[in-house]
């Protein structure tokens, strides 16, 4: 599809709102993507798992101001602590924790456990005090693949439309968005865009958050096994430090992969 008429159909869409919200604590969580009636909808194959209920919980990005607060080692708390570009933060007795590419609450949950070898009860909580804006990437066959920025609500085809759309013989009935879930999961949901672009399955539109991947292949993907081998490729290329902050490739991941087997784009 040319650009003109991806740019066309994101202005019928919402706009993106923009603005950052400040305050995200660990223990807060949002609203998944997806509603209990709108997963049958959304993959067809009911032989198949339906994806899970990926949630829009925050997740904590390069130059980010965090707080760790303790509850009964107030020496300890550290306010005013920066995520850094290699997407580590640095605390008294644990030294170095990866932040970047985690949610407030995967945080909480890691600093605990390393805490716990030195406090007898390390009762903490992150919060993300001043969030830097939030990072997408969009790859594959698309005009202009990179990395983009937003600071509030942007969606699957608003994150295309930003790359220029799809390239001729680009399968945008068959893109997948890339999420880690938590430390060592990557999940890949296959998303019929052209549905969204005619009109016909407007739910499709999915909102992205903190460090997603918008791929937009040549070939569809048919297999957890094929995903696995396709993110090492699309992973690789180089973008930025930033990225490197996700740290995939230093890490054995669980790959799951999930097929709409819906197209309703010709």
């Amino acid at each position: 599809m040319h650009r003109p008429a991806w740019l066309a159909v994101v202005a019928l869409l919402p706009m993106v709102a923009l603005g950052c919200s400040g305050g995200v604590k660990g223990a807060d969580r949002s609203e998944g993507w997806y509603s209990a009636d709108s997963l049958g909808d959304f993959i067809a194959d009911t032989a198949r798992p339906a994806p899970p209920i990926l949630d829009l919980e925050y997740v904590i990005g390069v130059n980010d101001i965090l707080e760790v607060v303790f509850l009964y080692h107030s020496n300890l708390s550290t306010r005013s602590l920066v995520v850094r570009r290699d997407g580590r933060i640095s605390l008294p007795h644990v030294g170095d924790q990866m932040a970047a590419g985690i949610t407030p609450m995967v945080l909480d949950s890691l600093l605990t456990v390393r805490f716990s070898e030195v406090l007898r009860d390390p009762n903490l909580s992150v919060i993300v005090t001043k969030p830097a804006p939030q990072k997408v990437y969009v790859l594959g066959e698309v005009a202009h693949p990179g990395r983009f920025e937003f600071d509030d609500d942007l969606s699957m085809v608003h994150a295309l439309a930003a790359a220029g759309g799809v390239k001729s013989g680009g399968m945008d009935n068959h893109a997948v968005l890339i999420r880690r879930q938590g430390v060592s999961e990557i999940v890949g949901v296959e998303v019929d865009l052209r549905a969204v672009v005619n009109g016909s399955q407007m739910s499709n539109d999915v909102r992205l958050r903190n460090y997603d991947i918008v791929w937009v292949p040549k070939h569809p993907i048919y297999s957890a096994a094929e995903f696995m081998q396709q993110v090492g490729s699309i992973i690789d290329v180089p973008l930025d430090a930033i990225f490197k902050g996700w740290q995939i490739a230093n890490l054995k991941e669980n790959y799951q992969f999930y097929q709409n087997t819906v197209s309703t784009g010709q």
